[in-house]
Formats: C-alpha cells, structure tokens, sequence
C-alpha cells in the first residue's frame, strides 16, 4: 500500500477530521452529478458530524466534573493566569481572535496569548492585526522536533493561501524560515507557572507531532490542560508515520479537540469548542485547588531548577 493510500473506512469515519472528512464529500460530489442535491447531503453530513461533535465535548464534560458542570461556565480568578498557545496562526489569525477577543475576556482578567507562524508573509499580515494587543505575542519561526545545526529549517510553499505551507509536504518554493522546539521556549521564558492554565492549539501542516514529541520528551505535556486541533495533516503525508503519531497520542493520553477554520463558519460548532475549552479550564482549576503537591507543573519546575 502506498504510503498515502487511504483506508477505505475512512471514507465512513476518519480518525481525525471524523464523519465530515475530505474523502467523503470528495467522493459525492463525483457520484451525484445535481449541486442542489449534492449541498444539500453535505449539510446532512456536516450537521450529523456537528452532533457527534457536540456528544463528545457533552461526554467529556461529565466524566471530567460530573453531571452538575454540565451547565457551568469557566470563571478563572485572578490569581490564576491562562496561558494560551495557537501554533500556526496563519494570516487571518481567526482562531487567535476568537479566543482573545471572546472566549477568553469574559470568564479571565488575566491571560497572555501567543500565536506562531513560520511563513514571512503571513506573519507580517498578523503582526498589523495584533499590533495593539498587549496580552498577545506573535513569534515568527517554525517548531521542530530536532532542532537543524543551523537554526534553520526549509518551510514549503503552498503556492496558495498559506493554509497548507509544510516543512513535510514538499514544493518547488520554499523560503528558509528559523526553528525551535517548544519546549525550548516554554522552559526559557518560564512560561509554565504553577498558578497557570495552559491551552495549546496547533494547525501545522504535518508538524504536529514533532511538537508533542517534544513536548512529551521534556515532560511538559501534562502540563498542558487542553490540546485543540484537528491534527490530519500527518495522515495526508505519510499514512504509516500518522498510525505512529494516533498510537503516541494514544499512549500518553493526548486528545485534541477540533478548532480549525472550517470549524469557524458554524455557529453550533464555535459553541462546542467553547462549551470544552470552558470543561478544560474548569478542570485545570480543579487541578490547581487540589494542592501544588501535585501539580505537574510545579513538578515540572522543580526538576528544572534542581
């Protein structure tokens, strides 16, 4: 099998992008030749996949705080911070302004946010938008699992957008942008505190596991209290290293929760990435009032300083 020769049950159910996947509506829109019809099948598949969506995040909700949460909103005091990652920004920054501008401001009065994005142009374009935010940082490299002698590292054009820049998906363009790992930038900006709750939500085109490789190596994934994304891009390069990465993810207990630009133009959707990124919050608070004893993060500062 070719190593991107798809699994013909995902056309059913892919383990990433779930019911509403590219396979899927690719394959209707070649079998049903009327638009009218083949919209209206796709909605019928968006909308199902939005309710197995809105199951999970309900699910999730319960098992963490337990049916009398099902209701509650986040409402971080202020001597609690919220640490919030978006890896890959992209040129719009849509998914940063969400959580800045509305999910966030709400329910914490004290939060910082950092957006990362590889591509020159497209990291130009977010500095303009987020120029006037001070609670927000924008870091212009690429994130890597081993970091190259030279600090740098070739990122692939698309050709396009941007959307689908990669330093695995291999081009005729490339612009030579600067790396780091993650984990680098956390521990030296000693960004993980023990009175903090951190978010992470990541869209890099293939390099999504290096990140939680990384992560996972240097002992900061638990640290983490709630990873979002769709994380498909490993499975559209390379089938074989995407069984690898679900089966790490698997092992460490890692679940990302979809928030991508698809995801942006339902409203149902934006709901259920708020109503979990709200159940992640609650719960990192219920993890910091159970004692820094044992808290990961303030293990996680402990061995760094001994």
């Amino acid at each position: 099998m070719s190593k991107n020769r798809k699994p013909l049950l995902w056309i059913l159910w892919h383990p990433h992008q779930g019911l509403w996947n590219w396979t899927l509506v690719g394959g209707l829109q070649k079998v049903m030749p009327i638009v009218p019809i083949y919209k209206i099948m796709c909605l019928a598949i968006v909308l199902l996949d939005t309710f197995i969506l809105f199951l999970r995040a309900f699910i999730t909700r319960v098992s963490l705080l337990g049916i009398s949460n099902i209701f509650h909103q986040a409402r971080v005091p202020d001597n609690i911070s919220i640490l919030y990652l978006d890896v890959g920004t992209h040129k719009e920054g849509s998914e940063l302004l969400l959580v800045v501008d509305e999910i966030l401001p709400p329910i914490c009065n004290n939060f910082e946010a950092y957006g990362f994005e590889a591509n020159q142009e497209s990291f130009e374009q977010i500095a303009k938008k987020f120029a006037d935010r001070e609670n927000v940082q924008l870091i212009h490299k690429a994130l890597v699992h081993n970091l190259p002698s030279n600090g740098k590292i070739k990122l692939y054009k698309d050709m396009g957008s941007g959307l689908a820049d990669s330093i695995y998906r291999h081009t005729t363009q490339y612009e030579e942008v600067e790396c780091m790992r993650l984990s680098d930038f956390l521990i030296e900006s000693r960004l993980i505190k023990d009175n903090r709750i951190v978010l992470l939500r990541m869209n890099i085109e293939g390099a999504e596991y290096d990140v939680i490789q990384d992560l996972v190596e240097n002992k900061l994934n638990n640290c983490i209290d709630g990873y979002f994304g769709m994380w498909d891009d490993v499975s559209k390069i390379d089938i074989g290293r995407d069984a690898e990465f679900r089966t790490f993810l698997a092992k460490h207990q890692i679940n990302s929760f979809t928030f991508n630009g698809r995801d942006l133009y339902w409203s149902f959707r934006r709901k259920c990435i708020v109503y979990h990124m709200h159940t992640r919050i609650m719960q990192g608070l219920r993890k910091l009032q159970q004692g820094l004893d044992s808290n990961p993060k303030r293990q996680v500062l402990t061995n760094r300083s001994t």
